[in-house]
């Protein structure tokens, strides 16, 4: 976990160079196997870095198969550095994963156009706009005496909706009362 997030620091600073000594310090000094999440963040290393091929360079050498967040750390790095022939390949093995990737698809069709290749851009948009993403964006859970609650933001057609307000309600008033006013 620690490492992650050095790592990631890294990445985001630009820092390439002291993420890689840290990526290496973690086998050689602290005998600690990096799993597919640190090689996730070292991709993302290279890849914000503009280093696509070094990125690619390590997927190809990772212990372990890729799985489709490592390509599409790849893809992104592909079109922020224009790389379509490297992303049209990293977009392909990311499919095969997850065929049904939205965000896939539309890093895609952003990279066809942005070559001016308007057929496959129409082709991956159809499909891109043919897949209903299953997000789970808006939605909380909560579990009360054993029993999992899903709550919808908007949703007013929740049968104890009255007595959930009524419980928020009580529940501001009793941060407001202890002097944590968030409201």
């Amino acid at each position: 976990m620690v490492f992650m997030a050095v790592l990631s620091a890294c990445s985001h600073a630009g820092l390439v160079d002291e993420g890689l000594r840290y990526f290496r310090l973690m086998t050689s000094y602290y005998n600690i196997t990096p799993d597919i999440e640190i090689y996730g963040c070292v991709v993302d290393l290279f890849g914000r870095a503009g280093r696509v091929k070094e990125a690619y360079q390590l997927i190809e050498n990772m212990p372990f198969n890729p799985d489709e967040s490592i390509w599409a750390a790849l893809l992104g790095a592909c079109k922020v550095h224009n790389q379509p022939s490297v992303a049209k390949f990293a977009a392909l093995r990311a499919l095969d994963m997850k065929p049904i990737s939205a965000g896939t698809y539309a890093l895609i069709s952003n990279i066809y156009a942005a070559e001016g290749n308007w057929d496959d851009f129409a082709s991956s948009t159809k499909l891109r706009r043919g897949i209903k993403n299953k997000s789970d964006s808006g939605r909380s859970w909560i579990e009360l005496k054993d029993q999992i609650c899903s709550f919808v933001v908007g949703d007013r057609f929740v049968s104890s909706n009255e007595q959930v307000c009524e419980v928020l309600k009580l529940l501001m008033v009793h941060m407001k009362d202890a002097d944590m006013d968030l409201i």
